[in-house]
Order: C-alpha cells, then structure tokens, then sequence
C-alpha cells in the first residue's frame, strides 16, 4: 500500500504542476528581458494555460488589432539602453515555424507606463495573418532608458485554443528596402537591394536614386556594398557626397566585387543606379 501511495501523489504533483499558468500570466508577474537587444532559446516562452488579464476598463482593455480578445496572453518587459544606442526596435514572437515552438498565429502589443490598472498606454500591436504563425512589430523613436511592456497572445479562427511554446526577440530595427520602392531612409542602418530585391535581378534600363540622412548624430556615414554584379560599361553604380545627384560624386563601381566600402563625410549620401 505504500508503494501504490506514493506512485498516486506523484502522479497527481505532476498533474497538478502541468495545468499551472505560466509565471508571467498577468502583468504583476511578467518576465523581465532586460535591456535590448535580446533574444530568447528556441521555445523558451509559453502562454498554455494562461488566462485573460485585466489591465483597464473593458474597452481599453483588449489591444486594438487584437483577434479572439486576450483569454491566453502572458507579460514581458524591456529596457531601451540608456545611451541611446538602440531606439528603433523589432519584435518577433516566433511560434510554429521552422521550429521555433508551437504557437500558431501569435500576436503582440506594445505599452508603455506602469503595471498597474489604468496605467498602461497601447503603442501599438500587431497580429499573424491568418494561418501564418509568426509576427513582427517594429517600434520607432523609442526613450532611452524607459521600460516597455509585451503582451503576447494566440489566436484561432476555428475557437480551438492555438496555444503553444514561442521564441522573443527584441532587437535593433534593420530595415530591407528595396531601390524604386522606396527613395529615402532616416535610419542609420539597414539593407538596401537593387531593384530585384534579395533574389531577383534589376530591369533593363534602369535609372534609381536613393538618399540616406541619418536622424541620429553621426560624422561619416558607412556604406558597404556587399555583394554587386552589374553589366561592366553600362551598369553602374554611383555614390555622391549630399541628398541629390547633383551633389559632388564621391566614386563609381561597375562589374562585379564584394566589400566595397565608401565613406562619406556628410548629413546625407545618395546612390545612384
């Protein structure tokens, strides 16, 4: 008879620990990431069994893009460096896709002031699209030094909980653009493509511009062309110290090569295509 007892209070501890809600289930008790950048294990977070928090009066309290209301969001918290080193943000909740967990159609919002009822404003959020089981927000113009608040939830079309394990991370917002969908960044980083894109190749004919005029204090601004292809005497590739073409040109590539870096010591550098 003893060995039978302690088999069933075994079997009734784990039970009993595995319909537990995740610590970070109301907003008292989140998770502090610390300060960004930051990016969690692989399924480190989870949101079974988590039930709906109350943060204010029923209609601010569920976040504006959010679907199926918030029956299973848990809580997180970041820091901005005090430098001012990082103000844009990305952030990805990843569930089930290329094994990064199993949540399924995930969506999170964005608050900042104090964790207490009413004193919480919604930035912004962001939700999956339909079947798609990951989600990105991007922040811009963050404080430096100033705490955040991520509420992350599932949600289904059918009514069945898509609860599961996720991947955070919180990290330096790198923008992708694409020359001709966009003529001009105030970013101090981030990717620029020919007009193919990252897999495709640029048209026939073409003539592009794109300036760059970083918000951020800087005394040289840094371009490195990592990778480049172009028809060697049509094709090329030009940089130019200013906002416009018209501006002094500070060199011109054209072949193919890697790691070719310009510097330009100005507010503003404009590449030609």
């Amino acid at each position: 008879m003893k060995a039978f007892f302690t088999l069933f209070s075994t079997l009734f501890f784990a039970t009993y620990s595995y319909s537990q809600a995740p610590v970070n289930d109301d907003c008292a008790g989140l998770i502090d990431l610390g300060v960004v950048p930051y990016c969690s294990n692989i399924a480190q977070y989870t949101n079974v069994n988590a039930t709906a928090s109350v943060i204010d009066v029923p209609a601010a309290n569920i976040p504006a893009c959010f679907n199926s209301g918030v029956e299973r969001d848990v809580w997180f918290k970041f820091t901005v460096p005090t430098d001012g080193s990082i103000v844009d943000v990305e952030i990805s909740v990843l569930g089930d896709v290329n094994g990064n967990g199993t949540m399924k159609m995930p969506q999170v919002a964005i608050y900042r002031g104090d964790c207490a009822f009413g004193e919480l404003a919604e930035l912004d959020c962001a939700a999956a699209p339909l079947n798609v089981n990951e989600v990105h927000l991007q922040q811009f113009g963050l404080t430096p030094g100033l705490s955040y608040f991520l509420r992350i939830n599932d949600y289904s079309a059918t009514g069945t909980p898509n609860a599961g394990t996720f991947k955070l991370c919180v990290e330096k917002y790198i923008p992708e653009i694409t020359m001709g969908e966009e003529t001009n960044t105030e970013s101090c980083t981030g990717t620029l493509w020919d007009s193919g894109g990252p897999s495709g190749d640029y048209g026939a004919g073409e003539d592009l511009a794109f300036t760059i005029c970083p918000q951020e204090f800087h005394q040289c601004i840094i371009i490195n062309v990592e990778d480049y292809d172009t028809e060697q005497g049509f094709d090329y590739l030009s940089f130019y110290q200013g906002d416009d073409i018209s501006d002094l040109q500070l060199t011109q590539i054209a072949g193919f090569g890697s790691n070719f870096e310009v510097q330009v010591p100005a507010p503003c550098a404009t590449i030609r295509f």
